[in-house]
């Protein structure tokens, strides 16, 4: 295992250093929101060096996410303290459950008409697709925002039809793409695991973990896995991302436990959101041993 001063070179971060604001976005997410929402400026600072993200683009991308509500500052003595807001933490808590939840089930459809471009750039952010001129069409999900004129709808005639025009809409060959990079890039991690990881090392590499998935899942339409191929590479990939955080996790938590502050003192090492997260994660490693094998090393 790399020491943690050579992590930026290390093949997992060679991507980086990402935008400040979306990691700033996946540190709150993965670290934050489970353990209160608030952490100490000096840790935040930290955590992003070891993605070659300085403190002064930092500070900027806190600004910014002040300024679109998703943070806010708090002061203690000569310390400064940023704090999900409370629509911000119920937005997380969403996301959590894509990445962190069961997988993808069966569902029916939305199919819904709407003239307005504003609504149809909010439909789009929330996994709708255009299916010909002012239609709008996307897996029932919980969350799916509904305008204009819409329609619950199920699938008559599964066939070779539906995956040709459902692929071509959601461009699904992109999304595998995207998936298949992933598992490629993370998939010779699964060796490190082997090698007991240092605290700090565990946690940076499951940040980079998660926001690498992260881009992906929030741009997934998740749609029913009866519609996508058999060979369908986001499979794959949910199953490496459990694996991997699952085996990150204890180094990473107890780093947590004993290095990243909020107002109170040391940050809980695993309360109980962190815990039914790993829990769910060790589940469908469980289901991969049992049923499709494990995930063979590079």
């Amino acid at each position: 295992m790399p020491a943690c001063a050579e992590l930026e070179t290390n093949e997992y971060l060679k991507p980086f250093p990402p935008k400040a604001t979306r990691l700033i976005v996946t540190i709150y997410g993965d670290i934050v929101e489970p353990r209160g929402g608030v952490l100490w400026m000096g840790d935040l600072i930290s955590l992003c060096a070891g993605f070659g993200v300085n403190e002064s683009l930092v500070r900027t991308a806190v600004s910014r996410l002040v300024s679109k509500g998703q943070l806010k500052g708090e002061r203690e003595g000569r310390r400064s303290y940023y704090a999900l807001t409370a629509q911000a933490r119920d937005e997380y808590h969403l996301a959590a459950d894509l990445f962190f939840g069961p997988a993808d089930s069966e569902c029916g459809w939305i199919i819904t008409r709407c003239t307005d471009e504003a609504r149809q750039n909010v439909l789009h952010r929330n996994g709708f697709r255009a299916a010909g001129g002012d239609f709008y069409i996307a897996a029932e999900r919980p969350g799916r925002p509904v305008y204009g004129a819409a329609f619950r709808s199920t699938v008559l005639e599964p066939g070779v039809d539906l995956q040709a025009l459902l692929s071509s809409t959601f461009d699904l060959a992109a999304l595998a793409r995207a998936y298949s990079g992933f598992v490629k890039r993370f998939r010779p991690m699964t060796r490190l695991l082997q090698e007991t990881p240092d605290g700090h090392a565990a946690l940076i590499l499951r940040l980079a973990l998660v926001h690498a998935y992260r881009e992906i899942r929030l741009n997934d339409p998740l749609l029913p896995p009866s519609v996508l191929p058999a060979d369908w590479p986001g499979s794959e990939a949910h199953r490496l991302f459990a694996m991997l955080y699952v085996g990150l996790s204890d180094a990473a938590d107890a780093y947590i436990g004993s290095h990243l502050f909020d107002r109170s003192g040391p940050l809980p090492q695993a309360p109980e959101d962190v815990k039914a997260r790993l829990d769910s994660l060790a589940s469908r490693c469980r289901e991969t041993l049992t049923g499709q094998g494990a995930i063979a090393d590079a």
